[in-house]
């Protein structure tokens, strides 16, 4: 299906950096099983690599570990016309500044986000004291009337599963900031992808819960569903958890039948709201 599978550990750090908590990448080779990773200090070199992988030869499945929509009603909130998915992702094109030194306006584009889709401090929440405003604070608020969760997540939370809301943008293991930042990059790199004569599916909004048939499909992942057991030698028990973690979900996507990852069972009242404007975490 796939001839290479590329993961992405994202980051939202406000500086260059590498290491423990920093952009990690996985790059398997389906006929080889061959695997390099690559650590890289800014979101801008990360796209630049991401497109380079994007448009080798042969078909390409990316998958990030941070969410591509936000919970249902988000978008009609935010007074956003059109399909919700691609209203959000123009806007947040439009207004999210991220330079190539990783400096980024996340939280002021949060709290404006904030003072649009309600009176009080939220849904979006978490941010370091000096950047808490009336429209943004540091700890958490109600989100209420727009749901906490997303589709996904909640289904998550049946099983067990512990994963965090889109609107926590600060605290271990949040994910708001990375999608506030990752989704415009996406839209970016999908930009750039498809400039190159590629086709690109973002899975599963362009195409709906069925197998993408483009060149290059860009998936969620949360690696947290997968263990990391196939790294036992000392040589990967001395490397951080996100390398180990970027290696241990592509060799899992290598391994597993994509065919029914793509073709999960949601009722269809879900599955509208999920296609429209949510997303899907691949292999849930």
């Amino acid at each position: 299906m796939f001839d290479r599978i590329v993961i992405v550990d994202w980051s939202a750090n406000s500086t260059p950096k590498t290491g423990q908590d920093s952009i990690w990448v996985a790059d398997l080779a389906i006929a080889t099983g061959g695997i390099r990773t690559a650590n890289i200090s800014t979101r801008v070199a990360a796209i630049d690599l991401l497109v380079e992988l994007a448009t080798a030869p042969g078909r390409c499945l990316v998958g990030v570990d941070f969410s591509l929509g936000f919970p249902s009603g988000t978008a009609a909130s935010l007074g956003l016309t059109g399909t919700p998915q691609v209203a959000m992702w123009s806007h947040l094109a439009s207004v999210i500044e991220d330079d190539e030194r990783n400096a980024n306006n996340r939280f002021e584009v949060a709290a404006a986000l904030n003072e649009r889709m309600s009176p009080g401090p939220g849904p979006f929440w978490g941010c370091h004291p000096s950047k808490a405003t009336e429209h943004l604070t540091s700890r958490k608020v109600p989100c209420a009337p727009l749901p906490e969760w997303r589709t996904i997540e909640t289904e998550l939370r049946k099983r067990g599963k512990r994963p965090f809301s889109a609107w926590q943008l600060l605290g271990a293991g949040a994910v708001g900031s990375q999608s506030l930042l990752g989704v415009p990059a996406m839209a970016r790199f999908v930009e750039r992808v498809e400039g190159c004569d590629r086709s690109v599916d973002v899975w599963p909004f362009t195409c709906g819960l069925e197998l993408p048939s483009a060149d290059t499909v860009l998936v969620e992942v949360w690696p947290t569903l997968v263990d990391l057991v196939d790294q036992s030698s000392d040589v990967w028990e001395a490397r951080v958890r996100d390398e180990r973690q970027v290696v241990a979900v592509a060799q899992h996507l290598a391994q597993v039948d994509l065919s029914s990852s793509f073709t999960p069972v949601i009722p269809e009242s879900a599955a509208a709201v999920v296609v429209a404007e949510e997303g899907w975490v691949l292999g849930a």
